[in-house]
């Protein structure tokens, strides 16, 4: 298996759907996933969450797009063996609510896009966002 570093914060309204897709799809990888809360000033309560490290290729690939999220979670749902509960608008507005990074970022230096690396904290910090401390975890 392939993995990627990767950081994606999600909205507190999303948050239960996402972590549910993300269990399911491989439970041993993505299980635990978006319990860090986050807010603008660090206190409770938290208004999104977020989740950060080396995850699957296949699932970081899954969280940029809508509908091979809503297939490869069909198939893990079925594979279990229980019912899935989302329809394709359901998983399309949960993503939207989402906002991922590789860890890289485009500048411009000198006027020229230039790819530079940028960890998880920094990129929470760009959203305007800070992690809630003393969140009991979900």
């Amino acid at each position: 298996m392939t993995y990627v570093d990767a950081t994606a914060v999600i909205t507190l309204a999303v948050a239960p759907a996402l972590r549910k897709l993300a269990q399911m799809l491989d439970r041993n990888e993505t299980d635990g996933m978006f319990l860090t809360g986050l807010s603008a000033t660090g206190n409770l309560p938290a208004t999104h969450f977020v989740s950060s490290g080396q995850v699957p290729d296949v699932f970081a690939q899954a969280i940029r797009s809508p509908a091979l999220l809503n297939t490869r979670a069909q198939a893990a749902f079925v594979k279990e063996g229980v019912a899935y509960p989302f329809t394709l608008t359901q998983v399309t507005a949960a993503l939207s609510g989402c906002s991922i990074s590789d860890g890289t970022r485009t500048v411009l230096i000198d006027t020229v896009p230039t790819v530079v690396s940028e960890g998880p904290h920094a990129f929470i910090a760009r959203l305007g966002l800070k992690m809630v401390q003393g969140l009991p975890i979900a």
